[in-house]
């Protein structure tokens, strides 16, 4: 699953607009969820929930398959959001559809690309997802903000006007994303650094 539903949103954001098929006919969950991600440099993984391993990756069938471990024994669930970090063409969060033994098979709405990692490879780091509340409450205020506000307003600019005269000009509380700074700085606390 991802950081949260098209239901979700509604319970968070009730005041938005637009309806579940909408949020997800526009992938607006997906490409706030990767704003998170980049704003905070996070993907909330687990390491307590986490293997490192050698694997094939298996576009045709959508499947992740460890070479000689199986998923459930480092606490693999169907359902999971996952992060994929190490391998050439798939790293990313994904969402487990289900795990028979070492094969674990993705949701369709998520791909892989062929790939073999084996021992003359370094193994590829996997790790449960673990979104915090409050982050799923930010996501659909974000989503709300894409969905309601940022069609109307041109990123950066306002404008106003008094009877006959208007004013426009650049409004410094966005952020690089064009979300309100208000609304992002609540990510604040989830931001790691890291060196490159």
């Amino acid at each position: 699953m991802a950081i949260l539903t098209a239901t979700a949103v509604s319970v968070y954001a009730p005041n938005i607009s637009v309806t579940a098929g909408t949020i997800i006919a526009g992938n607006y969950i997906q490409i706030v969820q990767d704003r998170i991600n980049l704003i905070t440099n996070n993907y909330f993984n687990s390491d307590e929930l986490s293997i490192q391993a050698n694997v094939t990756f298996n576009k045709t069938a959508g499947t992740i398959v460890l070479d000689s471990e199986k998923w459930e024994n480092y606490g693999f669930q169907d359902g999971d959001d996952f992060l994929i970090y190490g391998s050439y063409r798939n790293d990313g969060i994904k969402t487990i559809d289900n795990i028979v033994d070492s094969t674990l098979t993705i949701i369709s709405s998520y791909s892989v690309v062929n790939e073999t990692f084996n021992n003359q490879r370094a193994a590829i780091y996997f790790s449960v997802v673990q979104w915090p509340e409050v982050v799923k409450q930010i996501a659909a205020l974000m989503i709300q903000y894409d969905c309601d506000y940022r069609d109307s307003n041109a990123a950066g600019i306002k404008s106003h006007s008094l009877g006959p005269f208007s004013e426009t000009f650049a409004d410094s509380k966005e952020d690089e994303y064009g979300y309100p700074a208000k609304l992002t700085n609540k990510l604040t606390p989830f931001i790691i650094a890291r060196l490159m």
